[in-house]
């Protein structure tokens, strides 16, 4: 029954996905030729940045997918490493893209191109309308699963930026300031720029096999100590497989005197583990006297 239920929560969710890809396909598509149409840059931007949520997406419903797949003797973790890695190439091409358009919009600061606003309007109207019901889809989903949580939220931002082209058209067309076209993308392109960097220092660190962020490696060690039948905590090694699932293997110096106290202690810690520090996998080495060396952290000699 609960697999049941499991099944048809991933249906519907892959539903949800693919209607929203599918809605900003053919937003993207549609401000890429309004924005030349037009002559506007900002709406250019808005179109290149809702192209890269699109990947974001088919990541979002490649990863889903690939949930359901079993791990095999040559991928023992399964397939958790793709969305991270699809996730640090579509960071390159964002960098590349939000890069050109800065220097564009720097360039039509100083030489300023006719903005057919008509255009400029409609399309971004259109934009904002797709992606408030892209958000409308994705918000049942986003409430229980993470994944579909940050996608929501690429398209929520995606709404704003939608409003921020439209402000841009009204400023344009009734007061004629042309400048603000190019003032907006430069604006635009550096909040892009910095969410992008964002998210690259995110994917370096698990694909360098960084600790999460909000793991406090010292913490983690008096959390363990203090438990009874812990000594001693040493060579600690945590890491990310993707944004959501964290690993650990330490050495554990035990005052435990048989496999039973011991199998009951490393359920007490594992407990720790999953609850207080969101760590799911874990590799515990129990030992009676410990390493020649306990640091907590152990520098290999080159």
């Amino acid at each position: 029954m609960e697999e049941n239920y499991k099944s048809f929560d991933i249906q519907k969710n892959e539903k949800a996905l693919v209607i929203a890809i599918i809605l900003n396909l053919i937003i993207s598509l549609a401000e890429i030729g309004g924005g030349v149409w037009s002559g506007s840059l900002a709406l250019l931007s808005d179109a290149l940045h809702n192209l890269g949520d699109t990947t974001s997406l088919f990541i979002s419903l490649f990863s889903l997918r690939l949930s359901w797949k079993e791990e095999t003797p040559q991928r023992t973790y399964s397939y958790r490493r793709a969305e991270v890695l699809a996730a640090f190439v579509n960071s390159l091409l964002i960098f590349a893209t939000l890069i050109y358009i800065f220097v564009e919009a720097i360039h039509r600061l100083f030489s300023p191109s006719a903005i057919e606003t008509n255009i400029l309007l409609g399309v971004a109207v259109i934009g904002l309308l797709g992606n408030l019901f892209s958000v409308f889809f994705l918000f049942p989903g986003s409430r229980k699963n993470l994944n579909l949580r940050s996608s929501f939220w690429h398209l929520l931002a995606d709404t704003f930026s939608s409003i921020v082209v439209i402000i841009g058209a009204l400023f344009i067309r009734y007061w004629g300031w042309s400048f603000v076209d190019p003032l907006l993308s430069v604006g635009l392109s550096i909040f892009l720029l910095r969410g992008s960097w964002k998210m690259f220092r995110e994917v370096i660190n698990i694909l360098m096999q960084g600790s999460p962020p909000h793991l406090d490696l010292e913490n983690l060690k008096k959390s363990l100590e203090a438990l009874p039948g812990v000594k001693n905590i040493h060579h600690l090694h945590v890491w990310s497989l993707n944004e959501t699932e964290h690993c650990a293997e330490f050495h554990v110096i035990t005052t435990c005197s048989n496999w039973e106290e011991i199998d009951q202690l490393r359920e007490e810690i594992q407990k720790i583990l999953l609850n207080d520090f969101q760590i799911e996998h874990s590799t515990i080495q129990f030992e009676n006297r410990g390493c020649k060396n306990q640091d907590l952290i152990v520098k290999e000699k080159m």
